[in-house]
C-alpha cells in the first residue's frame, strides 16, 4: 500500500511542478525557433573569436612543422585554404547573391 502512495505522490508533485512553471519546457526553444536564428547562431559561432583562435593555432602549427622541416605544402594549402573559405564566406556569398 505505500508503494502506490509513493508513486501516487510522485506523480502528483511532478504534475504540479509542469503546471506551475510551463515556460521552463521552453527554455531551449529561443535559439531553435526558427531556423533563420538556428543558422544566424551558426554563423556568428563559426566567424566569431573562437574560430579565429583555431584559425591562429593552425597557421602557428604550419609555422612548427615548417620549422621541424615536416611541412607538406598539401596541409598547407588545404589549412589556409580552409581559412579563407571560413572568414570569406560571407563575402563569396553576398558577392554571387549581388550579381544575379
Amino acid at each position: 500500500m505505500t508503494i502506490i502512495n509513493k508513486h501516487t505522490t510522485f506523480v502528483i508533485s511532478l504534475s504540479i511542478c509542469v503546471l506551475i512553471l510551463p515556460e521552463a519546457s521552453y527554455a531551449q526553444s529561443a535559439l531553435f525557433d526558427s531556423g533563420t536564428n538556428f543558422l544566424t547562431a551558426l554563423q556568428d559561432l563559426l566567424t566569431s573569436t573562437w574560430a579565429r583562435l583555431i584559425g591562429i593555432i593552425g597557421i602557428f602549427a604550419l609555422g612548427c612543422m615548417a620549422t621541424m622541416g615536416r611541412l607538406r605544402w598539401a596541409v598547407a594549402a588545404s589549412v589556409i585554404g580552409g581559412i579563407i573559405l571560413i572568414f570569406g564566406a560571407p563575402a563569396i556569398v553576398d558577392g554571387i547573391a549581388g550579381s544575379i
